[in-house]
């Protein structure tokens, strides 16, 4: 019984972050444009790239490590990782805001500075969920996920629906970075109070060799990313920010019921998993393995259903014929998320076993397959083609991981 309750704290906190991110899209649709819809989900997938490609792979190895680690020791390594993100981003984004200064319109400079803000914050909040669920925090992991990204959305919903002047995407950025500056002032207080600052000393002597066994997983990152957002930016080029806002609204529905799982049963359970093989248990190891499983397999059939019985209200509220054009798109959709959601469960498994290289290898030809999909089917079939370039993406890596996984549980 506790732990069922704790999992329906952990999806209740997700489902409502997930429901509050699904309003924001919804509110963008209906009262701003399709264009701004597009705009804002291209910033959304710019969060998720810029920890891929800024962070080296190294929640990796850093990850497996801090399973095991005494408190001072596992402080230590979280501070040594985080201090690697801080000095890439000094380094490396100022650059990148010079050169999209001189390409974009002298008018975007100011969106553009927040953004890059905005993205900075955002890949360390991010670098410290998964330290957080490392040592088994799941809870205070799930609490600031919340406030990063449900919390925030609800009251930009609530300001704007009253002050109309404040439905912009710079106002909305407004809103996303406070949220982020709250997460960190939380932080300070949690270090000043549980008095980790003297163990909060990064050892740079750690980096050289944590970076060497990231490698598989910096392939892995950009691969996962490339093959789940490419699209994002492939849709843009070939049927314009219109579109991509009719794309990012189906997946802000779908990717719902993948966040739900990921933050709320994935995720938590990998360190039990890992613990399971470090121990060398092959019965411990079975049974978390298939529970796991099932767990996953039970909440996606629970959540593409209701997510099907309440479509049809959706798009009634929305009232916008573009998206009822589309709805062969949406089942497209939903089916390879399915299939994602299962195989990241399958993918905890094979990450236990320290299987890196062929985690890498299956993102990087995922992200190929994902690519060249949409290239040939999007010119000729629109979204269509690259919904069904994302569903043969996710049926590859799903094969591929669970012919992987039964052999490593056999």
């Amino acid at each position: 019984m506790k732990r069922l309750i704790g999992t329906l704290f952990l999806l209740g906190l997700r489902a409502g972050g997930l429901l509050s991110k699904f309003l924001l899209t919804l509110f963008i649709a209906r009262e701003m444009t399709l264009s701004e819809l597009g705009l804002y989900g291209l910033i959304a997938v710019g969060a998720t790239l810029v920890p891929a490609l800024f962070g080296l792979g190294l929640n990796g190895p850093v990850g497996r490590k801090l399973v095991d680690l005494p408190r001072d020791d596992a402080l230590r390594l979280a501070a040594t990782r985080s201090s690697v993100t801080v000095l890439l981003h000094l380094l490396i984004t100022p650059l990148l805001v010079l050169l999209l200064a001189f390409w974009l319109p002298a008018g975007q400079l100011p969106l553009l500075l927040l953004v890059a803000v905005t993205l900075f914050l955002e890949h360390i909040a991010s670098d410290l969920n998964a330290i957080l669920l490392s040592r088994f925090k799941a809870n205070t992991a799930a609490i600031f996920l919340f406030i990063r990204s449900g919390a925030w959305p609800l009251v930009f919903i609530a300001a704007a629906w009253f002050v109309p002047s404040l439905r912009s995407i710079p106002v909305l950025m407004g809103f996303w970075l406070a949220s982020l500056l709250l997460i960190g002032a939380l932080v300070m207080l949690m270090v000043l109070f549980k008095r980790y600052g003297p163990s909060l000393r990064p050892d740079f002597s750690q980096v050289r060799e944590l970076i060497k066994s990231s490698r598989h997983f910096y392939v892995a990152d950009i691969g996962n990313n490339g093959a789940l957002y490419l699209d994002r930016f492939l849709v843009t080029t070939f049927l314009g920010l219109e579109a991509t806002g009719v794309y990012t609204f189906f997946w802000a529905l779908t990717n719902a019921v993948n966040n739900v799982i990921l933050f709320g049963v994935t995720s938590p359970k990998a360190p039990s998993i890992i613990a399971a093989v470090n121990l060398g248990d092959k019965g411990a190891i079975l049974r978390a393995c298939k529970a796991m499983l099932k767990e996953i397999w039970l909440w996606c059939l629970g959540l593409s259903v209701a997510l099907i019985v309440v479509m049809p209200w959706l798009l009634e509220a929305l009232g916008n014929d573009k998206f009822d054009q589309h709805k062969g798109v949406f089942i497209i959709m939903l089916l390879a998320t399915l299939l994602r959601t299962v195989s990241e469960g399958t993918g905890n498994i094979i990450y236990a076993h320290h299987q890196d290289r062929k985690i890498a290898l299956i993102s990087l030809a995922a992200m190929v397959l994902s690519a060249v999909s949409i290239l040939a089917l999007a010119p000729f079939f629109e979204l269509n083609g690259v919904a069904l370039a994302m569903l043969l993406a996710a049926g590859f890596v799903y094969l591929w991981r669970q012919r992987i996984t039964k052999g490593l549980l056999a």
